[in-house]
């Protein structure tokens, strides 16, 4: 019992320890005179462990502004470094370079936003201003040069931070103070890279962030219309892909993704209606296209319009002689026409009615066994297309030898 005790009192000592150690890790004065004594002898590497280290084990740390205006300058230090080796004849680290600067930025962000923050008598008597908007504006076109770099070598993830944050810091205020200080002539053109960033990158929800202000200019607009339709597609939102297809349809008619994007979507809630208005609007600008006419009997067929899916069937034929599936589809019509007529077919065996309603049947079986021994001819491989039809034809016309053919066949 004695010894539960004593384990108990020990592990509260131990706890009260640890935490004791943990809230006093961060020493401001002792740190920030440390880290100025690394600056001053360009030690920056030492610097940047001893205030990464301190931020990461006190938050206390991570919310000094001091801190992290030194920060900002071990940083651009750092970058210094590596920007002096292209001088001096060595091989520079243009990737760590850049993601120097990247830091500068973000410590830059970081200090501006600790040193507004109003004061216990709700005062807000920034401090550290000039010094951020310096190096704000000294590596702004470096910023958007590192965007460029990782996009070329296809680091998407990489080239949308950079430019986000170029984006994010265009109207920052400690910006803004600065006499010389100018907008970005460019931004259109970089929301497009950070647009193509994103896409690439998989970040569907980042590219929402900056597609609509791009897509206020033509330039590269049927590229931004797929990329707005296939990022909200990749984000199971359909029907907000639907603006996309239209407007992309719009600038570039002859651009067969977004007709028979919109085609599939139609079809395949079987809106057949909005479907036949897609093909026939795009057939007035390309009236000798063979798929248009074969997709517009389709709709055709889906709207019960039989007769005008038989014309556009026949259409699609007179432009291809090999349209297999234009042949199958026709053949289908008659397959269904015929079998409604031998299920009709209620008259007494022998009977003249009989005969002439035998007839008929049988008629419309040879026009679909025309039609699928065509598609049979120009898509032999494809079984799926006339295979299980002829079989049925060949049995109603009584063709025993060229339904043994069929069921030879593996």
């Amino acid at each position: 019992m004695r010894t539960g005790i004593h384990l108990t009192i020990i592990l509260l000592l131990t706890t009260c320890s640890v935490r004791a150690q943990v809230s006093s890790v961060y020493n401001p004065k002792k740190t920030q005179k440390e880290v100025r004594a690394y600056i001053k002898a360009e030690k920056y590497a030492q610097a940047e462990d001893l205030i990464s280290k301190s931020m990461k084990a006190d938050p206390a740390a991570k919310a000094d502004i001091t801190l992290n205006y030194l920060m900002m300058g071990v940083q651009h230090g750092l970058a210094d470094a590596e920007n002096r080796k292209i001088f001096l004849a060595s091989k520079p680290d243009t990737a760590k370079y850049f993601s120097c600067i990247y830091k500068v930025y973000q410590y830059a962000i970081s200090t501006d936003s600790l040193d507004r923050l109003p004061d216990e008598k709700g005062r807000v008597k920034p401090q550290h201003t000039s010094g951020v908007a310096t190096q704000l504006m000294a590596y702004r076109n470096n910023i958007k040069s590192g965007g460029k770099y990782f996009y070329m070598k296809k680091k998407y993830n990489e080239s949308f931070r950079f430019f986000n944050i170029y984006l994010q810091t265009q109207h920052h205020p400690a910006l803004e103070t600065l006499k010389n200080f100018k907008s970005d002539i460019d931004s259109i053109e970089i929301m497009r890279m950070a647009v193509y960033s994103a896409y690439n990158a998989g970040q569907y929800n980042n590219v929402l962030i900056y597609l609509p202000q791009c897509m206020t200019e033509d330039t590269d607009m049927t590229t931004l219309c797929q990329i707005g339709s296939r990022t909200q597609m990749a984000l199971a939102d359909t029907i907000r892909a639907l603006p996309y297809l239209y407007r992309g349809w719009k600038a570039d008619p002859m651009q067969e993704y977004f007709y028979i994007t919109l085609l599939d979507y139609y079809n395949g809630r079987h809106n057949y209606a909005d479907a036949y208005h897609v093909v026939t609007s795009q057939l007035k600008i390309m009236p000798q296209n063979r798929l248009l006419w074969y997709l517009r009997g389709k709709c055709e067929q889906g709207l019960d319009s039989v007769d005008s899916a038989i014309s556009s069937y026949r259409h699609a034929i007179e432009i291809q002689e090999n349209d297999a599936r234009s042949y199958a589809s026709l053949g289908g019509i008659y397959i269904d026409k015929a079998r409604l007529a031998y299920e009709n077919n209620h008259f007494a065996v022998g009977t003249p009615e009989y005969a002439g309603a035998k007839q008929k049947q049988d008629e419309l079986y040879e026009e679909a066994r025309k039609n699928f021994e065509k598609a049979r001819q120009y898509s032999p491989d494809d079984l799926s297309l006339w295979m299980a039809d002829l079989k049925e034809i060949y049995f109603r016309l009584n063709k025993g030898d060229e339904l043994k053919a069929l069921e030879s066949l593996k």
